[in-house]
Formats: C-alpha cells, sequence, structure tokens
C-alpha cells in the first residue's frame, strides 16, 4: 500500500474543512447560551434594585409610623400625669361609672376603689361628680363600691360626692348611687329597680322524655340544688329564697341609710320596679333633674374638672385617640397629593 504526497495533501485540506465546518456549529450552539446567561443576570440585579427599594421605602414607612405612635404615645401619658397631678387651682374629680358590675366586667370595685382614693389625694378637691349609666350586676362589688363612697363621705363631710344619671341607674347601679350625698337624672332616665333576682330553667322532664337519665354525684344533699337538669326540692327552694330576701333587705338598708328622710316609701319603691327620673323625684329616689354640664357650671363654676379613668378605659381611649389620628394622617396626605 502506498502513501503519496498529493494524497496526504487532499487528506489534510478534508479535514480542514471539516473543522472549518464544526466551528459555526460550536459557535452557534455557545451564543444562545451566553445570552440566556446575560438575561439572567440582568434580571436578578433589576430584581436585587427593586427589592433594594421597596425596602427602603418599608424602613420609610416604618419610621413615620413609629414616630406617630411614639408622638400619640407621648401626649397621651402627659395628659394622664397632667390630669393627675394637683392643679393650682380648685377641682372637681369627675368619675364615670358605665356597664355591668362585677368582677371582670365593665365596672370592678377594686379599680373603682382606687380611682375614687386617688380623686381624694388632691388637696384642691372641691367635689366628686360620677356619671352613672348601669343596669346593675354584683351585689357584692356594688356593696364593696357603696361602702368606699360611704366612708369617704364620712371623713370628707365637706366634699360632696354627686351621681347624675345618664340612661339608668338600676338594681347594683343605684345601689351605688344611693351612698351619694345628691342624686339627679334626666327626666327620662331610668332609675330604682331595688330588688334581687336569680333565674334559670328546670329541664329534668326534657331528658325524661328523650329517654336520657343524668347521672350526678355530690357529697351534700343541697350541692346540686341549681342543676338545670334535676328536680328542685322545697328544702332547696326555701334555702335559696332566704338567700335573696336576705340580699334584697341589704340593698334595702343601704338605700334607707344613703337616702334617710328623703326616701318616700311606698309598696313599690323596694319592689324591684324602675321608674323614670320624673316619677323618681316623687318618692326620693333622686334629688331632681339635671345633667353633668349644669352641675358643674352651678355647682363648681370656678373648679377645673379632672377625669379619673381605669387602665382598661384609659387604653381604650389611647386605641381611640390613635385610630383617628392615623385617619387624619391618611386624609391628610390624600388631600396633600
Amino acid at each position: 500500500m502506498s502513501w503519496t504526497e498529493e494524497e496526504e495533501k487532499k487528506q489534510t485540506e478534508v479535514t480542514e474543512g471539516e473543522a472549518q465546518e464544526k466551528e459555526p456549529v460550536k459557535k452557534d450552539l455557545v451564543d444562545p447560551n451566553s445570552a440566556i446567561w446575560g438575561l439572567l443576570e440582568k434580571t436578578l440585579n433589576e430584581n436585587l434594585v427593586e427589592k433594594r427599594r421597596a425596602r427602603r421605602w418599608k424602613i420609610f414607612f416604618r419610621s413615620i409610623s413609629f414616630a406617630i405612635v411614639l408622638s400619640l404615645l407621648g401626649s397621651w401619658l402627659y395628659k394622664s400625669n397632667f390630669d393627675e397631678v394637683a392643679l393650682p387651682q380648685d377641682v372637681v374629680a369627675m368619675l364615670p361609672m358605665r356597664g355591668v358590675i362585677g368582677a371582670e366586667a365593665d365596672i370592678e370595685s377594686y379599680e373603682f376603689v382606687g380611682i375614687l382614693n386617688n380623686a381624694y389625694q388632691n388637696s384642691r378637691l372641691q367635689g366628686v361628680v360620677i356619671e352613672m349609666n348601669s343596669p346593675g350586676g354584683s351585689p357584692v362589688h356594688s356593696g364593696i363600691i357603696y361602702d368606699a363612697i360611704m366612708d369617704k363621705r364620712q371623713e370628707y363631710p365637706d366634699i360632696p360626692v354627686i351621681v347624675v344619671v345618664e340612661d339608668m341607674a338600676a338594681s347594683g347601679g343605684y345601689y351605688i348611687a344611693s351612698a351619694a350625698t345628691e342624686i339627679y337624672a334626666d327626666k327620662a332616665s331610668l332609675v330604682g329597680s331595688i330588688g334581687v333576682i336569680s333565674s334559670g330553667f328546670d329541664a329534668s322532664n326534657l331528658l325524661e322524655k328523650i329517654g336520657v337519665e343524668r347521672r350526678t354525684f355530690t357529697a351534700g344533699r343541697n350541692k346540686a340544688f341549681l342543676d338545670p337538669f334535676s328536680p328542685m326540692t322545697e328544702e332547696a327552694q326555701e334555702k335559696w329564697q332566704s338567700v335573696l330576701d336576705e340580699t334584697h333587705k341589704q340593698f334595702i338598708s343601704a338605700v334607707k341609710e344613703g337616702r334617710g328622710d328623703r326616701l318616700i316609701i311606698n309598696e313599690d319603691v323596694f319592689s324591684g320596679m324602675v321608674f323614670t327620673g320624673t316619677q323618681a323625684i316623687e318618692i326620693g329616689l333622686v334629688d331632681g333633674l339635671s345633667s353633668v354640664s349644669r352641675i358643674l357650671e352651678k355647682r363648681f363654676p370656678d373648679a377645673e374638672p379632672v377625669f379619673y379613668k381605669s387602665k382598661k378605659q384609659n387604653l381604650e381611649d389611647f386605641v381611640k385617640e390613635l385610630g383617628v389620628e392615623m385617619v387624619h394622617s391618611v386624609f391628610n396626605k390624600i388631600s396633600l397629593n
């Protein structure tokens, strides 16, 4: 087998031609990948820039919100401290009493007695005005507040305690109000309800009709006397009624002590009935018709009203003020834009 120089030359040309043909193919394969990587890099960079921009705006708005909260908190704390500081002029303590009376309710004896004590620490105190709007509640908490007010009246006989009834002073609400030096109401206010109530259901026959037998284990024959799925015995009824009667007597005694000779006793006064403000005047449950603004104007014209509220009420006021301020800020932004 022979190998000539001419054949070697041809073979070299063929090889170089194939190489030249392959290079464009390789170039075609590399260029699209490079374009994709470049596009991806550009996209990632733009995304990073956008994230940085969004982060800056987020920090900005958080800073603004934090500054607003701080300013509101500062003004609220300043206002609270200002209200509690003894002012150079005479003051009248304003004590709101709105809602149900009882543990973890709107009006708790522990909180109210603390507020009452704070009010009397002011050496320039000229009077106490209780803004009453309560349907009643716990006789225990009502009695505790009643006793606290009576103690203050005896300790500071020259400082009047005035209750001004808004919508109602019923049941435990009137229990507390009767401790005041004077009581005023609106002509349509509901006053009284001097009584005690305990209600429930007797569902013992219902279980029997549907074929269900209740099993209750007690130590003490009267332990489950209020169980609605068991019939109440006569003994339990009598004893429970005696408890209600005793509580009613305590209520009546408190009202008599608080109102004194102003009270006109008839068959309805202690029956649990409610009366309008006008009717209540006739039987001595209230001293007249008036409002908070009139009382302040006529009785304490030169005194500065100072409001004493519970921590819960202060927090609610702060949240409301914060919400209102935020809404105003939003509307101001919209109007400026």
